[in-house]
């Protein structure tokens, strides 16, 4: 995929692959290979909170080419996972084609003053959560025990963590080591939202540190 012209390595670490995909207007990729498993995410937007997040889960192993018939750029984030999966199963939203919902999380009936935060689906390896907060509010300090990369950032007006990778803007991605103590926030006149994926090796990982 990285001698995919479409396509632009943003970040990589020794979990994750990461690609901007851009396509402009009646534009089509090259024939090519996708030979690991990848997470799709939005870029970030400006525009409003969606009604359900555009997530998907690809296990790979394929050759394909996309066309973009339209006269916008076809934008999206690949998020290629290095290492072994092990079984797909959707949580709140069908990322897996032709999978039923299992063990959804989201709340019936959310508090307009807690952030909104449910599972959309997870593998062996990762859990992909989806998290939405009204306008001037912020997190609780999220002192996770797992590594994750956090994805479509949009409404976020700040990150606050001890520890994280910058920003990278294009194609809104961060990464936050376990015991960031990550504090995310909105400003006061439009919410925002944000996808995390998190990392389960990773918690064996620092139990051995």
């Amino acid at each position: 995929m990285e001698q995919e012209q479409h396509h632009h390595l943003v970040f990589e670490n020794s979990y994750v692959r990461a690609y901007y995909v851009e396509i402009p207007g009646h534009e089509s990729t090259l024939y090519h290979r996708h030979d690991l498993p990848y997470v799709s995410l939005p870029p970030p937007s400006s525009s409003a909170l969606p009604t359900a997040p555009r997530v998907g889960y690809t296990p790979g192993g394929f050759s394909h080419a996309v066309n973009n018939p339209s006269n916008a750029p076809l934008q999206n984030v690949a998020v290629e996972l290095l290492r072994p999966q092990g079984n797909a199963r959707n949580r709140c939203m069908e990322a897996i084609r032709g999978q039923p919902l299992n063990d959804c999380d989201k709340p019936a009936s959310p508090s307009p003053s807690l952030p909104l935060h449910y599972a959309l689906f997870e593998t062996g390896e990762i859990l992909v959560e989806y998290w939405e907060l009204s306008p001037n509010s912020a997190t609780n300090p999220a002192d996770t025990r797992l590594d994750m990369l956090v994805g479509s950032l949009s409404g976020i007006t700040a990150v606050d963590a001890a520890t994280a990778s910058p920003l990278e803007a294009q194609a809104g991605l961060t990464w936050l080591p376990a015991g960031s103590d990550t504090i995310f926030k909105t400003g006061a006149k439009s919410g925002g939202h944000y996808i995390t994926i998190k990392f389960k090796d990773s918690a064996s990982a620092q139990a051995s540190q």
